[in-house]
């Protein structure tokens, strides 16, 4: 397929995906098929957004500082198993989050990746997150 169009967000005619893809939104472009029958309007869009890595800092210390950041864990008080297991390697109740407080490395071995509320360690005043677990 051959470009026919770019535009960026700004510009006329990719106000329609402004609304749709809001600050995401990199580039719209029109292409044509290659027997030129047909014009297929494409999107480019920000799909995930990280820090840049340090220079001179490698991916394996970035993600060992990641496996021992804080992180929330939502539990409900009735699996009496899994609140035990989080306590059982250090884990702290934060009442003011109604969520237990871990690190990310704990939640992976316990199971419980799936059960982490990104962001939701960092509003946590009730409970020193700086110390190790």
């Amino acid at each position: 397929m051959k470009v026919i169009k770019t535009m960026r967000p700004h510009e006329r005619g990719a106000k329609r995906f402004v609304e749709r893809y809001g600050n995401r939104l990199c580039a719209v472009r029109y292409r044509q098929s290659d027997c030129g029958t047909k014009v297929f309007t494409t999107v480019e869009v920000i799909v995930d957004e990280r820090q840049r890595t340090p220079q001179g800092m490698s991916l394996n210390v970035v993600h060992a500082q990641r496996l021992q950041q804080p992180v929330a864990l939502k539990v409900r008080y009735e699996e009496t198993e899994i609140r035990q297991a989080i306590k059982h390697l250090g884990g702290k109740w934060s009442r003011q989050l109604q969520a237990w407080i871990t690190t990310r490395d704990k939640a992976i071995v316990l199971g419980l990746a799936h059960r982490i509320e990104e962001g939701l360690a960092e509003r946590c005043t009730d409970i020193d997150t700086s110390i190790e677990f």
